[in-house]
């Protein structure tokens, strides 16, 4: 197709439901979310068994992990978004419609590895490490259930190589007559392997100063979404005009900062 002498590529959702089992419908959200953890967790497993640590913590902790990471990245949702889910409380646990906050699950994730590393008297940089190299991987993939679900798109584009379309019903109000959008969920995904392929390239020189791929990740990670966020249409904010996201960002970019500098 060409628009103005310039080409571009539309991409357009076939929609959320990927096939339904009797009455039970399947997304592609879920899909994509699963596929994205099981890769990040089987290569995580292998650099696990690599690096002489012990696999058997690494799958309990892993477990903990999940059941920490999607209960915190939907708490993290529905506190930004309070002011519709306490009209709708029965769709709180709805997670297969989306609204996860990738920043509840880093939160849920550090936590539980946090308290498991505690309890077992392990090392928590050495298992974070392993966790932040592949969580990009798993970030990448899981992106493009988004893209199913017509979500996590920015602001209005014509000209433009590659663009997405989105149905009047899944559109702001203020861009109801705009069809073509930017695809954020791409650009994060393509941002966010190009982080996990540095991150592999530098784990086996970095691994000697434990900690230092997970702030790095942190840092990475913060800063890609804090300049994305500009063109989402979609941010949840805070104090009225403040995007959630950005600020979280903020906040874990100062942190992060102040980690590698000490380590």
């Amino acid at each position: 197709m060409m628009l103005n002498n310039i080409p571009f590529v539309t991409l357009v959702s076939p929609g959320s439901v990927a096939f339904q089992i009797g009455t039970w419908p399947v997304r592609w959200y879920g899909i994509f979310v699963a596929f994205g953890f099981l890769v990040a967790y089987f290569l995580a497993e292998r650099l696990i068994q690599k690096n002489n640590l012990s696999v058997l913590h690494f799958a309990d902790l892993i477990f903990w992990i999940l059941i920490s990471s999607v209960a915190f990245a939907r708490l993290y949702f529905v506190f930004l978004s309070w002011d519709y889910f306490k009209e709708h409380l029965n769709e709180i646990p709805k997670i297969w419609y989306g609204g996860q906050s990738i920043h509840g699950g880093i939160f849920g994730t550090i936590l539980a590895t946090l308290v498991y590393c505690r309890i077992k008297k392990i090392s928590f940089y050495k298992y974070i490490d392993v966790i932040a190299l592949v969580a990009p991987l798993g970030q990448s993939i899981g992106r493009w259930g988004n893209f199913f679900n017509n979500e996590a798109f920015g602001l209005p584009v014509k000209n433009s190589f590659i663009r997405l379309y989105i149905p009047q019903e899944f559109r702001p109000d203020r861009f109801i007559v705009s069809e073509y959008f930017h695809p954020v969920f791409l650009y994060e995904s393509l941002i966010n392997l190009a982080i996990f392929i540095f991150l592999f390239k530098k784990y086996s020189e970095w691994k000697k100063n434990s900690g230092k791929v997970f702030w790095f990740y942190l840092l990475s990670y913060s800063v890609i979404r804090f300049f994305l966020e500009f063109i989402r249409t979609d941010s949840l904010y805070v104090f009225g005009h403040f995007a959630g996201a950005q600020v979280i960002s903020v906040i874990i970019f100062i942190v992060s900062v102040f980690f590698l500098m000490k380590r």
